[in-house]
């Protein structure tokens, strides 16, 4: 299979999670409510043939956090399952499972962003020195550093 999935090919198997569009010529984007992003990711694997994890990406969109599972395989389409969570209870299921490249993705989303992926088997820190401050997350939009505070790394004297 090395030509690229339709939109409507892809609705068929996806249609069930949510909107299916074409973002690109090899782009197909679902968005899929959280509770579901599992049950997506799967019909992903199982019946588009994507058996690789091309990335997680994330976004602080103001109101809420993004995730977005980039997804290919021979046919050379990526398939993205998109889902939104609310900033005050960051919470969704780990893929790490099922798809153990999400693990990584997830350590680092927690770093940066403060999204718990329940289930996951080690959510400490990664990306962020291990001191660094409970509940602060660097990449949303309303955080700012406390003056004063220290974010981890070495000392300076007289800090």
């Amino acid at each position: 299979m090395n030509q690229w999935l339709t939109p409507d090919y892809v609705t068929g198997i996806l249609g069930r999670f949510g909107p299916v569009e074409r973002v690109h010529a090899n782009r197909i984007r679902v968005s899929a409510e959280p509770g579901a992003v599992r049950d997506a990711v799967t019909a992903v694997k199982e019946h588009l043939a994507c058996d690789r994890l091309v990335a997680i990406s994330t976004a602080d969109t103001g109101s809420d956090l993004e995730l977005i599972y980039h997804l290919t395989g021979p046919h050379r389409t990526i398939i993205s399952v998109a889902t939104r969570i609310p900033r005050d209870s960051p919470e969704i299921r780990t893929l790490s499972d099922s798809l153990p490249p999400a693990g990584i993705y997830e350590r680092q989303i927690h770093d940066l962003f403060g999204i718990i992926f329940s289930g996951h088997p080690g959510l400490k820190h990664i990306m962020l020195n291990e001191d660094w401050p409970d509940g602060e997350y660097p990449l949303r939009k309303d955080w700012k550093p406390v003056p004063g505070r220290f974010y981890g790394g070495i000392r300076k004297e007289g800090e």
